[in-house]
């Protein structure tokens, strides 16, 4: 029996440590071996801002994927993404070699020769540069320029930067977790890979990641990333505006309010009282509409940056493919609805579902697997990593969500509506006490997120497989008693 070619990935993002592993399948498609999922703290905005905590979650991640995989991690790709990654274009040209001024592949190559010696600006490294566009002497762009007539050959060319201080604070973290990173990727250059195809990217599309610290915008056009762009903002700051305007709301409940009940839009959000615990302790609750206010407020601020720096890459009008929203943020509800009333595009939310095995996809089902899955199919293209497989028992495989949170809120619906509250930039007030109402209609306490996790670990055939065998052996051995045209300078 042939060894299994692996891939790993690692998106070392604001919130969490995501490692996916996968195999390349005879077809080319990918299989998940797991899917590792670890709470991160050192990380602002895509910075590493304290490499012992970072590199600590990274070895933990590290640990629980060789253990659910059966291998040993030695290498992997990572993702890098912050404000500190920018695009940059650049022009030159050749003059054609032939007589008859017959552009070869010789004429490109010495382009793109030319190009290798083009050189950051001091405390940026290139990450990655390839072709926009090829002109003639016309200016008459060429898709393919070999076979052409033209006595000169120019290109424009795409740069990926990045601040050398940032990517060496990550290579930092990698090197104390003992991971040789085997390709660095732009986050923005490769988030497109799982959610739109080539007749997409031809058409013109935008890709826009919502992270927890960041969100990600790539540019496609004529088959081609067009512009990147990283806006220092995401779902974190959205947890911020939360907890500035409730004032009492544990960060963790934070989260699992906005996952539950959050919605982008106050306008289609329905009128309901939201009771929050925290473990035994009630909290003062909060009305739904007034919590669709404050995140709407600042995920239009978002979606508003988002379309400017679409404009700037000068495709906003070329778009015919829209704008796909991927990444956790992207789980909102109303979210597109959003984003289509504030850009006039037609818009989608999106996880990753090309060029995975048809038995994998329901294990990628969440937006914010879609970076570390983009991330695993971009790797496959170089081959498979070099991997030890663990000598010992058979591997537990699935994914691995983060550990749960806090017990959640609840929702009651009042007989007596409340106005909504619209949020400043400075001190919100808080929310008057609700009155009493006998009408009320109770709902059970939202779940903690560690039943969620049960539900998603036994999401697939392997976790089927394991509840089955589970109820086996619980009754076997049950005791008898009874738990991205804009030129920029280098």
């Amino acid at each position: 029996m042939d060894k299994k070619k692996y891939v790993v990935a690692i998106d070392v993002g604001s919130s969490e440590v995501v490692i996916a592993v996968g195999s390349i399948a005879d077809s080319g498609a990918i299989n998940i071996e797991t899917i590792v999922a670890e709470p991160c703290e050192g990380m602002k905005a895509g910075l590493v801002d304290n490499s012992q905590m970072v590199t600590d979650s990274l070895r933990r991640a590290r640990e629980r994927a060789e253990q659910q995989a059966g291998i040993i991690i030695t290498d992997a790709d990572v993702s890098i993404s912050g404000k500190f990654v920018r695009c940059a274009r650049y022009t030159d040209h050749v003059f054609v070699e032939d007589k008859e001024a017959c552009i070869s592949q010789r004429d490109v190559n010495a382009l793109c020769e030319r190009m290798r010696s083009v050189k950051s600006a001091d405390g940026e490294t290139i990450m990655d540069y390839y072709p926009i566009t090829y002109k003639g002497t016309s200016g008459v762009e060429m898709k393919n320029p070999v076979g052409c007539y033209s006595p000169q050959l120019s290109s424009t060319y795409n740069f990926i930067l990045c601040e050398h201080m940032a990517k060496e604070r990550l290579v930092r973290v990698f090197m104390g977790a003992g991971i040789k990173i085997r390709n660095f990727y732009a986050g923005a250059t490769i988030i497109g890979e799982s959610v739109v195809n080539s007749d997409e990217r031809e058409d013109g599309v935008a890709v826009v990641d919502i992270g927890s610290g960041v969100t990600d915008v790539a540019v496609y056009y004529g088959g081609v990333l067009r512009y990147i762009a990283t806006i220092p903002m995401g779902g974190a700051v959205v947890n911020s505006d939360i907890r500035a305007y409730a004032g009492t709301i544990p960060p963790k409940t934070v989260e699992t309010l906005k996952r539950r009940y959050g919605s982008a839009m106050v306008e289609l959000t329905p009128d309901e009282r939201i009771d929050i615990h925290s473990g035994s302790r009630a909290i003062k609750p909060i009305q739904r509409l007034n919590l669709a206010t404050v995140i709407e407020a600042r995920m239009s601020e978002i979606a508003e940056y988002v379309w400017a720096e679409i404009r700037e890459s000068g495709y906003a009008k070329k778009l015919a493919a829209g704008i796909v929203l991927t990444g956790g943020g992207a789980s909102l509800d109303h979210i597109a609805d959003l984003f289509q009333k504030i850009t006039s595009q037609e818009v989608r939310v999106s996880c990753a579902e090309m060029g995975i095995a048809t038995e994998a996809l329901d294990w990628v089902s969440s937006p914010n697997l879609t970076m570390a899955i983009s991330l695993l199919l971009r790797g496959a293209k170089t081959g498979a990593c070099p991997i030890r497989e663990l000598q010992t028992a058979a591997p537990s495989k699935g994914i691995a969500v983060s550990p749960a949170v806090e017990q959640g809120p609840s929702v009651v619906t009042p007989s007596v509506q409340e106005e909504p509250q619209t949020p400043s930039n400075d001190n919100w007030s808080e929310e008057s006490e609700p009155m009493e109402d006998d009408s009320k209609i109770k709902v059970d306490d939202i779940e903690d997120l560690e039943e969620e996790s049960e539900e998603r670990k036994s999401h697939g055939i392997f976790g089927r497989l394991k509840t089955s065998l589970t109820k086996f052996i619980d009754g076997a051995f049950k005791p008898e008693d009874g738990d991205e045209d804009v030129d920029d300078d280098f």
